[in-house]
């Protein structure tokens, strides 16, 4: 066995390699500290770096230097039986053999092979703990048996507190970073949240105000239809008094103010409609049941959708295809939360297609197609834009709160996990997305027809 003393210089280096692992901001700076100089207070020993990947179970080869030559990294399972670094990640434990040939039994009833190829030698593993878990591994090796003191395996256990003190203090400012992050987001839905709230009741008292004047709109556009009907029959009547081409010129303009009423009615009731949705969603009536037109609602909201897209960009354009099942029957939901769903994911198709439009220029049309299919206990809803899709390294985070594809300041990252959890929750459906990312992305929803 070597004898060595530890030198002034030797304790320095320690120590400056303690002060450069505590500076380091994250985790590849540190494990470039250890690569620099961590690795060279074990001159002339194979030195490793290993981190655990608790997902993968596995032991993931990060640093492998000897005598100045990287080596080729490697992975090592924890299912694997003939490794001494997977007993120490294991173990949780520090060892020291400084002969693996014979030492080796005290740790597996399996023959532990040299994890460097050798027969025989020496080597030194420790674990890197963090809140009593597994960070990684560092093991030193050499050829040469008995090389190893007692007192090279405390140098090396020491290196691994401070390592693992370094380690807790970057995960620790990364948590109260992520902490600020989603802090400032739930300071931004409070502020949010009380200027829609503030909106809310504006709304409810503009569509208040709104409400009166439609109702006589639509009053008397019903009584003017009645009246047209009326003089037509009264003009049938002085048939006889009337040249031909008087009774054809009013009858004329008997016709025109019939259709004419029937489209003011026609549209009256349908403004009645947002009016009356207005009011429920200022409020607040979202947990009542009601007998629902799907189609008749979604067909509103694509509408509604396509409309508001076009108030923010007068030159947006889309071609709406649309194939509704006819037989389907109404069924309970709860209308006004349903509109939002509807709402959101056409605004976000009109999002995404205007932004391939912008992009392609005359090369790209939009298009936007909606479906909805009677089946046999529940009503399905298929909602597809041709626009840029979503990526599929973020499928399974679209639903996530907070969670945008959107550029900073024009998504809240709320829409399409509020659309969920209507749908999941409160209807009891199920909602998902398929998706080719640069050709479209369809959501697909299902709603029971016997919701109670």
């Amino acid at each position: 066995m070597r004898t060595r003393a530890i030198s002034e210089e030797w304790l320095r280096n320690l120590n400056e390699t303690g002060e450069q692992l505590n500076l380091a901001d994250n985790i590849p700076q540190l494990n470039e500290v250890i690569r620099k100089q961590a690795q060279p207070l074990f001159n002339g020993s194979r030195f490793q770096l290993y981190t655990l990947d608790n997902e993968k179970q596995k032991l993931i080869g990060i640093i492998d230097t000897e005598n100045n030559r990287d080596n080729p990294l490697v992975e090592l399972p924890l299912t694997r039986h003939d490794s001494l670094p997977v007993w120490c990640a294991v173990n949780k434990r520090s060892l020291l053999i400084n002969d693996i040939e014979v030492q080796t039994e005290n740790y597996n009833d399996d023959t532990i092979a040299n994890d460097i190829s050798r027969p025989s030698g020496s080597i030194a593993c420790c674990p890197l703990l963090t809140d009593n878990s597994v960070y990684g591994i560092i093991t030193i090796q050499n050829s040469q048996k008995n090389y190893f003191e007692r007192l090279d395996a405390l140098c090396l256990e020491t290196l691994c507190r401070m390592a693992s003190s370094a380690i807790s203090k970057i995960n620790l400012t990364e948590q109260t970073k992520q902490s600020v992050v989603e802090l400032e987001k739930a300071r931004t839905l409070l502020v949010e949240s009380e200027r829609m709230a503030a909106l809310g009741q504006l709304t409810a008292g503009i569509a208040h105000e709104i409400k009166n004047p439609l109702n006589f709109v639509n009053n008397f556009s019903e009584l003017t239809i009645e009246l047209a009907g009326e003089l037509s029959q009264a003009l049938d009547k002085l048939n006889n008094q009337l040249k031909t081409e008087d009774k054809t010129y009013l009858d004329e303009i008997a016709g025109d103010i019939y259709s004419n009423a029937l489209k003011i009615n026609e549209h009256g009731k349908r403004a009645d409609s947002i009016i009356k949705g207005m009011l429920l969603h200022a409020r607040g009536q979202h947990a009542e049941l009601l007998p629902t037109d799907i189609n008749a609602l979604l067909a509103e909201y694509v509408n509604l959708g396509y409309h508001g897209m076009r108030a923010q960009d007068p030159g947006f354009n889309i071609k709406i295809e649309s194939e509704y099942d006819q037989t389907i029957a109404m069924i309970n939901a709860i209308p006004q939360n349903l509109s939002r769903v509807f709402l959101n994911l056409i605004n976000n198709a009109c999002y995404s297609t205007n932004k391939k439009k912008i992009e392609l220029k005359d090369t790209y049309f939009p298009v936007l197609t909606i479906k909805t299919k009677n089946m046999t206990a529940d009503i399905e809803i298929r909602i597809r834009d041709n626009g840029f899709g979503i990526p599929q390294s973020v499928m399974e985070k679209v639903f996530n709160p907070f969670f945008t594809t959107k550029p900073p300041g024009q998504g809240t990252g709320l829409g399409l996990s509020l659309s969920y959890d209507i749908i999941a929750k409160e209807h009891h459906g199920t909602m998902r997305v398929e998706s080719v990312e640069g050709e479209y992305a369809e959501f697909i929803i299902t709603i029971p027809k016997n919701l109670k």
